[in-house]
């Protein structure tokens, strides 16, 4: 194995390192800098990103990817793990879910720019660094805290349907969440979301998905310790036989609503429910007490995401994001 070097930090085999990469530059010339954890191990192996914090307030994301790579033992470890906890800096440091200096949402921000907003270039530099060192890539996300709530589940992202079974199906569901969300084909979703790290990870012919980790802190973080955990086994990178789970369900779309009023906001339903087309899913009261909205669900599936603020507005964040059980063709409500 040689040294491992990302920016100016290398590493010897069956050695870790960290520091922080440039990638921009302020108005006042400070740099720019994202922190970053490498392992590099004693013997060949592939080579996997851990990614986290596209969104600055998902600080789960990056506390769980900080977590496990304090306790990787790169002595015993195959390849390398090159770790970029928070890509979103100046909105983690702020607590804010987008950057104050762009107020651009990072994760529709790629495949990047060399001179667009600051998000666009990290994103340039970010997906610059994975074509040139990743074999796989996993990009965690969690919940808004105090806002939303989300169930585990996972998006995996793939062109070809071929691609499922031979590449990406064991991967995904090596980090054992067992609701996965597929990206493909005519999906709706997939047609949204063509500027994020999933596809243009996904054009290099990179496995890439996305892990939503939560509900609450303390499960979400031994949801994401332990998929990672379990992935780098089943990658061969770390001793130890991968587990995997009795059942997975699949999801071959997922749709969010977004409310049209603003309110008290009173959830009929709650994480994990079995849902039908045209069932109620919740209240938006007026300040005097009437209910102005009632939403309902565009089609059968299970809620996956849940507003959990008591109270919303019509430009809020989305209420629900259902997990349908088919593909969901029509326009988004």
């Amino acid at each position: 194995m040689e040294n491992l070097k990302i920016g100016d930090v290398r590493v010897k085999p069956g050695t870790k390192g960290h520091g922080l990469f440039p990638v921009a530059e302020h108005p006042d010339g400070s740099r720019e800098e994202i922190p970053f954890v490498i392992a590099s191990g004693k013997s060949a192996g592939p080579t996997l990103w851990l990614t986290g914090c596209e969104h600055g307030e998902e600080s789960l994301a990056a506390a769980a990817i900080i977590d496990y790579m304090s306790q990787l033992d790169p002595r015993v470890l195959k390849g390398s793990v090159v770790a970029f906890p928070v890509l979103n800096s100046t909105a983690f440091n702020v607590k804010q879910r987008y950057s104050p200096i762009d107020s651009f949402d990072f994760s529709r921000a790629y495949p990047g720019f060399e001179n667009g907003w600051l998000a666009q270039q990290v994103a340039h530099k970010v997906i610059g660094l994975i074509s040139e060192t990743a074999d796989y890539v996993i990009n965690v996300h969690n919940g808004i805290p105090g806002l939303l709530e989300v169930s585990p589940y996972c998006i995996a992202h793939y062109e070809n349907q071929g691609d499922w079974e031979s590449t990406i199906k064991g991967f995904t569901e090596s980090f054992l969440i067992d609701k996965i969300v597929h990206w493909y084909g005519s999906s709706s979703e997939k047609g949204a979301r063509t500027s994020t790290m999933s596809a243009a990870v996904m054009k290099l012919g990179i496995p890439i998905f996305v892990p939503e980790i939560g509900p609450d802190n303390k499960s979400g973080l031994q949801k994401g310790v332990q998929g990672f955990e379990n992935t780098m086994r089943f990658l061969k990178m770390i001793p130890g036989k991968p587990r995997r789970l009795a059942k997975y369900q699949s999801f071959p779309d997922m749709v969010h609503l977004f409310p049209v009023r603003g309110g008290v906001f009173s959830s009929y339903v709650n994480l994990n429910d079995s849902v039908k087309k045209g069932q109620k899913l919740c209240a938006i009261r007026g300040y005097g007490g009437e209910i102005t909205e009632e939403m309902e669900a565009p089609a059968a599936g299970v809620i996956l995401d849940v507003w959990s603020n008591p109270v919303i507005g019509s430009g809020d964040f989305f209420a629900y994001g259902i997990g349908t059980f088919e593909p969901f063709k029509q326009p988004w409500p």
